[in-house]
């Protein structure tokens, strides 16, 4: 018995060994003709016996954008035999047209080498389709071609005048089922006021076709003169494949273990608008800014007031356009008045897909003298589009009268007697504020506490808090608006994450992940400070970067050969000195450090 399970397990093993060593690497495309719309699908395949085959990385592909669309694997038993085969997915954007050749990938395995062999891809110019043998059909707006999933952006005027509405579309079209939601990525609209409209959902039929449409509509004010440049829009989602539903067919399996489906990237046309400026005016209406069709209304919070007593004056401009944006109206000058700061509040509603509502603004006067005043008209001066001119509102004159104040010295309470604090010589005059106490001549032991230096010291920090403050907060809205700045804060502490982890590897017998780690750190350094995708930068592009940067030849003949290293033990391991590792982590750590004091 002992010696039948001995052979037994001696016939596994190396049917197993057999199997593991029987491995075969393949690549193929779903075309080799695409355009620059297109998306390019790569499938990797590992095939051999056992269920325990290696993965395969796909290479930096500098022409095209790649994401991994997942994973898959086929298991199945003929004559007692098994086999296997996984197969990666990649989605290929690519970046320009022309011919272009996908390398040979190459696998390290048990002390094999396996490649694949290379692939040819033509990519065509953007709007053009490959050759076929379909009879010629209406293409759908933005040039796709009766698709499956397809976006288009429009704006709704090419020319406007500064601070002049335009309106910027999105429409994402469908005709399959989407597996999870999209992730959209706005375009950049840097020079501009934007306000995000709300979303919205219908069908049409493009070329025959019926779609179910989504709309994403923001509104844009340019803030200068010259050509408005939009980015391209990006949305990345995962849809169902076509091509029927029998449950039992491959694409069943492997949608149903991989998490369904094809990982789609679409990406919109850039678009730009020429922007006009406002044209010049013989009086102060040109200097508001304004820009749209206004109203304007004036009201007091009373009609009649005392000398000295508060009123409040509210202007209100309301209409189409900028709103938020608008300028307090310049207050004339009225010489029986205090005039105080000005106090404004913003209504906005953007129903209709116009942004329209009105700008509240609050003026504190004070009459100086009695009499029956009037408040002189306030005017605001705007640009018309529809006229294509200026024009001027104003208010209607408003009437107060005032009254005399509280004289001087005069009790405010009748009935009451003056009395005379006897101890102090003070005449109390009414009860309803009291005096102020006399200054005394105790100062303490050590002086006035107003001279004291923790005093003033302590009276200056919340000026030192509000600078701070005030810092932190422009850093902030900076970070936000400013990718590219936001990337080169990060560059060293992302830079410091990897080699913190190649440094904890140094020890552990582990070079690819080592290497891995050290690799990751130069590259991600690099594109942060030169606000670049790490994905698919290229050794002689790296250099280039480097190099129109000021980065000295020296230095970048050591990045060149110290990621040259990095790769050859990832891709083709061997055994690794540990001294060699450690002095790889010195000199990528060396070459951050100075790299810190040029790329600022």
């Amino acid at each position: 018995m002992k010696k039948a399970a001995f052979l037994l397990f001696m016939t596994f093993s190396f049917c197993g060994a057999a199997f593991a060593a029987d491995i075969s690497v393949s690549a193929s495309v779903n075309s080799n003709v695409i355009s620059l719309d297109d998306q390019l699908e790569l499938s990797l395949a590992v095939s051999g016996g056992g269920t325990n085959l290696p993965d395969m990385q796909l290479p930096p592909l500098p022409n095209f954008t790649s994401h991994s669309a997942g994973r898959s694997q086929n298991i199945s038993i003929v004559n007692g035999r098994m086999s296997s085969s996984v197969n990666f997915r990649y989605i290929l954007a690519p970046r320009a047209p022309g011919k272009f050749t996908i390398p040979p990938i190459v696998l390290e395995y048990e002390g094999n080498r396996y490649k694949t062999e290379p692939i040819e891809v033509e990519v065509l110019a953007r709007g053009k389709a490959p050759q076929s043998s379909r009879p010629e059909q209406v293409t759908a707006p933005g040039g796709q071609e009766n698709k499956e999933l397809f976006i288009t952006a429009t704006v709704d005027k090419n020319t406007a005048y500064v601070n002049e509405q335009v309106t910027y579309t999105l429409r994402f079209y469908q005709a399959v089922r989407l597996l999870s939601n999209p992730q959209y990525s706005p375009p950049s609209f840097a020079g501009a006021w934007t306000e995000d409209l709300s979303s919205g959902n219908y069908s049409t039929t493009v070329n025959g076709r019926q779609y179910a449409v989504s709309e994403v509509k923001t509104l844009l004010f340019p803030m200068r003169a010259g050509k408005l440049s939009i980015g391209s829009a990006s949305l990345k989602c995962r849809a169902e494949t076509s091509g029927g539903s029998d449950p039992f067919s491959d694409d069943f399996f492997n949608n149903f273990f991989s998490g369904g489906g094809k990982t789609v990237v679409l990406q919109s046309e850039p678009l730009s608008v020429n922007v006009i400026a406002l044209p010049a005016a013989g009086n102060n209406a040109a200097g508001t800014g304004a820009v749209g069709s206004y109203t304007m209304a004036a009201t007091l919070d009373r009609n009649s007031a005392r000398v000295n007593d508060a009123v409040t004056l509210t202007v209100t401009v309301s209409g189409t356009g900028n709103i938020k944006t608008l300028p307090a109206p310049v207050l004339p000058d009225w010489p029986d008045f205090r005039k105080y700061e000005t106090v404004s509040s913003v209504n906005t509603d953007k129903a209709g897909e116009t942004l329209k509502g009105s700008a509240t603004f609050k003026t504190v006067l004070v009459p100086q003298t009695p009499g029956r005043k009037t408040i002189a008209p306030v005017s605001f001066s705007f640009f018309d589009t529809a006229a294509k001119k200026y024009r001027t509102v104003a208010t209607a004159p408003l009437a107060l009268e005032v009254s005399p104040g509280v004289a001087a010295g005069e009790p405010a309470q009748a009935g009451k007697a003056r009395q005379e604090d006897a101890s102090n010589g003070i005449t109390v005059v009414t009860r309803d504020i009291r005096y102020l106490k006399p200054i005394t001549d105790w100062q303490g032991a050590g002086g006035y506490v107003y001279s004291k230096p923790w005093f003033i010291a302590l009276n200056g920090l919340p000026l030192l808090l509000l600078i701070a403050a005030f810092g932190y907060t422009r850093r902030q809205a900076r970070l936000s608006g400013d990718v590219a700045f936001a990337r080169r804060t990060i560059a060293s502490k992302t830079a410091r994450k990897y080699l913190k982890q190649a440094k904890s590897l140094l020890g552990a017998s582990a070079p690819l992940e080592f290497y891995g780690a050290l690799s990751r750190a130069l590259l991600e350094y690099i594109a942060h400070k030169t606000n670049v995708s790490p994905d698919g930068l290229t050794l002689a592009a790296l250099d280039g970067l480097l190099s129109a940067r000021g980065i000295p030849q020296e230095d970048r003949q050591q990045i060149h050969k110290l990621l040259e290293e990095c790769d050859f033990v990832r891709f083709a391991p061997a055994k690794i000195n540990p001294g060699m590792a450690g002095q790889a982590y010195a000199q990528g750590e060396s070459i951050i450090s100075r790299l810190e004091k040029i790329l600022k």
